[in-house]
């Protein structure tokens, strides 16, 4: 067993690093969204919107707010502790807000 668990930690390490947490989240009018990375700790993360994946890199703000921009896109996503959103930089207005954290409920017997 900590033979296997050696190999493990090798394979990570010469990889670069562990997969990245997926958060899925919900929208305004129940749209999905989810973010692969921490976006607390990463400066890179990647967000899944309409079934495509946008690499998101990290603005630094003066508020705290956590700030993602794809300049390919103009896609801007923005996380606060309560909720996220994201924003089209190019038009100046919200792709979708309100993104709360999916929580997933047990089946009731």
């Amino acid at each position: 067993m900590r033979t296997l668990i050696s190999v493990f930690i090798v394979m990570i390490f010469v990889s670069g690093h562990a997969q990245a947490a997926r958060t899925d989240m919900v929208c305004e009018l129940g749209q999905p969204m989810s973010v692969t990375g921490d976006h607390r700790l990463d400066n890179v993360i990647e967000v899944i919107w309409r079934g495509r994946a946008y690499t998101m890199e990290r603005v630094r703000t003066s508020t705290g707010a956590h700030r993602f921009e794809d300049l390919q896109s103009g896609l801007v996503w923005i996380g606060i502790p309560a909720k996220a959103m994201l924003l089209d930089s190019r038009r100046g207005a919200p792709v979708v807000s309100d993104c709360k954290v999916a929580i997933a409920t047990a089946p009731r017997r």
